[in-house]
Order: C-alpha cells, then structure tokens, then sequence
C-alpha cells in the first residue's frame, strides 16, 4: 500500500458573525442616522412604530448597515430591517430581513443571507445568531465556500467560545484534494478534531484512496478511527492496474511523519489482484511494507491456502516477496491438473516469491509433506508421504509443486494411487476456498454532485457589492 495520508482535510473555516445592535441608551454606542430618505412613525397592530425608509445607512461603533428600510418596534425591544447590508470589521452580512431583539441580543436573519469574511463566504436562507450563548443556528441548508472547496449540509450549529460546529443532514465537503460525505459532520477547529457520522463516504483523490463506513473520527495527532459493520477501505496503485480491498469492523491508522500505520479489528478482510486473506486482527505497517495477520488468520495466494496463528507477509510493489507463519502452520496448494491437495506443515514456516509467483516454501522442525504425483499422461500417480525432524523445502516451477528435499531423520513412503489415498490429510489440514474473499462492490457517493450554482438568486445588493470589487 502506498503512504496512508491524513484523510480529513476539512478546509472550510467557520469565521462566523455575532450581529451587536449596541444599546440605544449608552452613548458610547450610539447609533448614528448617516442617511434616510424620511423618517415617520405609525402604529401598527396598537404599538407604536419608528421607520426609517428609503436608502437608510446606519453606523456604530462595530458596524454600518445599509438598508432599504427599519422598523423600531420599541415596546417588544425589535428591530426589523429590509434588504439589508452589514459591514464590520471581519465580515460583510446580506439579508432580505433581520429581525433583531435588543433586550436578548437575538438575530434572525431571513431569506438569501450571505456572509462574507476573509476566508469564506456562507450561504443559507435561515440563519439565526444567540448572542448570549455565542451560537450561531442554520434552521435551512447552508453552503460554506473557501478558495479550496465547498461544504453543504441541511442544518448546523456553531458554537464560538469553543470553536466548534456541528452539521446534519447530507452533509457534503469537497475541494481539490478530496470529496467526503455523511450524514452528520462535529468538528472542532482549535482541538482540530472532526467526527463524521452515518453512511461515512470519503474519497481521497491524491492517494487514490477510497472508504466507507458509519462513524469516522480524526484529530491532530494524525490518529484516524473508522467503524461500521463492514468499514470499507479501498487502494488504488499509482498506475491504477492493483487494488487493494479491507474491510472490518473497526480499522485505525496512525500517520507521523516518519511512520503510517494501519490496523483492522474483527472480521477482517483484504482482497487484493494479488492476494486475499481473512483474520480477526490485521496489522500493516506502510514504512516496512509489512502486514501481519493474527487470530485464525487464513491467507490465499493464487491456489495456495496458508493458515496459521500468525502469518506475517512482506510486499514488494504490492506484491508478496516473503511470508512467514507460526506455530504449526500449514500450507495447501490445489494442483490445477488433477484437483489434488498439497500439504506442507511443520513448527515454522517460510515462504519465498518471485514477483509474485511463490519459488520455495521452508518448514522448520517436526516437518511433515504430503506430495501427490502424476505420471507422464498428467494423470494421478499415488503420492509420497515424509516426516522429518529437521527442515524440508518444497520447490515450485511457474508456481506448481515440482519436488522437495528433506533433513534429519528422514522418514517417509510411497502410497500408490487408490481411492482411500486421495484424500489422505496431514493432523492440522485446513484448506477453505469457500472462505476465500471476494472482490467487494466498488461504494460510490449516494449524494449528487455538489453544484456550482449558489442556493438562491443573489440579493441586489451582494451583486453590486461584488461588481464593484471587480471594477
């Protein structure tokens, strides 16, 4: 597998506002009339009202407002606004309408709201901001723009005093670099922690990596969680000609800037073009190109099955260079000729590869060989059976079974072809090819492209704003 890449990659900022009326009644905070075309009171609904209509600007302290027209609603302690724009330090709002409580310092904003800082822009129809609790609500979908991506989701929250936002409902984030998608996206921007929940779809485009699950989590130190009744991780090679399938229960990876780790727990799978296995533990370790197999592991290379209590596997450009297994593996290969099972086992295991064709398998100790042979038609031929204190070798040519040696205490003989000899197994015989994993359905978003257009048609005001910057 190639480098294991940080996944999550949210880039989207949340520099969101906090609309401040100040109160009227404190002369540092004054609000000035810089323009209106009149000025008039009525009532209305037996209150008395104060508007300001016509190309109305307004300044604090904190802001300027234009709008086409204000409502004072003195006796609720509200404000209305109209066609509104908010210029502060850090942003600029638009609205259709605003509807502002001076006793709760409550705003609600209503109808293509869009708020421009330095680094984003936000769209929703529905944005909401309690002042006293620093919480921003989105009632209606929201879309947040950077110069790197985009991010929508159905509804949010953003709480300022700890940096943090949560998102519900088809929550989509996509930039250059990577396209993600759930159900619910927390994330808070000081600890750098995100959490993704329900139908989890992430697609890293740089590392040509692919994965699927319920629940995601990632924080700075590069630890990344991924769980689900079959969390699914996918690899593309760099050439696109290897795949490399894992699914579990749980899969962890661990990325510093030395090392990346990568461990899979309970009903693991890997299905590769060059290899598949199965174990209730995996554990691959991308600086060594290694990755090892633990809790009634089985692995399958071509027509070989190797099972064992630990099986340890070596890659060269994906490819398996060396495999080692202990204690008492054993090691089964199906002759594509006559049907009949191999059998190599014995203390230790090891086995040799040449770009992917297995050249020699090793067992150390207490070795034990069952050799099925063919006569010159390629029929059966009965088959020899050795035990042997020491090691034996089994040699293969272009991968099949072609003869072997043995050491130290050489026992062994000669069972001539017969019906009770065909399926003659060694004490710790495994072969299970129904176990053998399938290349798993390639997961691909549920969700539609994210559109390029914006949520609404743009306020008059934002389109001036934004031709004027361009003049």
């Amino acid at each position: 597998m190639n480098r294991i890449k940080s996944y999550l990659f949210i880039s989207v900022g949340l520099m969101l506002f906090l609309i401040a009326l100040p109160e009227r009644s404190e002369a540092q905070n004054r609000v000035n009339i810089l323009d209106a075309d009149r000025a008039e009171g009525a009532v209305v609904d037996g209150q008395f009202v104060r508007k300001l209509l016509g190309n109305v600007i307004l300044e604090t302290d904190q802001m300027v407002m234009e709008a086409d027209s204000i409502y004072d609603f003195s006796e609720q302690n509200m404000l209305h606004a109209f066609n509104i724009q908010i210029e502060t330090e850090s942003e600029i709002i638009w609205a259709d309408t605003l509807y502002y409580n001076t006793q709760t310092d409550y705003s609600e904003l209503r109808g293509r709201v869009i708020v421009q800082s330095e680094n984003n822009t936000v769209f929703s129809e529905n944005m909401d901001a309690a002042l006293a609790l620093e919480l921003i609500i989105f009632s209606d979908p929201v879309r947040f723009e950077d110069e790197r991506g985009t991010l929508l989701a159905e509804s949010g929250l953003y709480y300022q005093d700890v940096d943090s936002a949560a998102f519900r409902g088809n929550v989509q984030l996509a930039d250059s670099t990577q396209y993600l998608e759930s159900d619910s996206l927390f994330m808070n921007r000081q600890d750098d922690l995100y959490e993704l929940y329900g139908r989890v779809y992430a697609e890293d485009f740089e590392d040509n990596v692919i994965f699927t699950g319920d629940y995601l989590y990632a924080d700075s130190t590069g630890y990344r969680l991924l769980t689900g009744d079959d969390a699914w991780l996918m690899e593309l090679s760099e050439n696109e000609a290897d795949t490399t399938h894992l699914l579990a229960k749980k899969i962890e990876l661990l990325e510093t800037d030395t090392t990346s780790t990568m461990d899979a727990f309970e009903n693991v799978r890997i299905w590769s073009t060059k290899f598949s296995a199965i174990a209730d533990t995996a554990l691959y370790r991308d600086h060594e190109e290694k990755f090892e197999l633990r809790s009634n592991p089985k692995l399958w290379q071509k027509n070989i099955q190797l099972t064992g209590p630990v099986i340890e596997a070596h890659l060269e450009n994906s490819d398996i260079r060396f495999l080692s297994s202990y204690p008492r593996p054993i090691a089964v290969q199906e002759d594509t000729v006559t049907g009949r099972l191999h059998q190599m086992a014995g203390d230790t295991l090891h086995a040799y590869f040449n770009d992917g064709v297995v050249e020699r398998i090793v067992v150390f100790d207490q070795s034990e060989i069952i050799f099925h042979q063919r006569d010159e038609n390629d029929e059966p031929d009965g088959l020899i059976e050795l035990i042997a204190q020491g090691s034996s070798t089994m040699y293969f040519l272009e991968g099949e079974f072609d003869l072997f040696k043995a050491e130290r205490n050489i026992d062994g003989s000669y069972l001539p072809e017969s019906t009770q000899n065909v399926n003659r197994r060694l004490d710790n015989f495994s072969w299970n090819p129904e176990q053998k994993p399938q290349r798993p359905t390639i997961q691909v978003p549920r969700l539609p492209t994210i559109p390029e257009e914006r949520p609404f048609e743009l306020p008059p005001r934002y389109v001036r704003y934004i031709e004027n910057n361009q003049n």
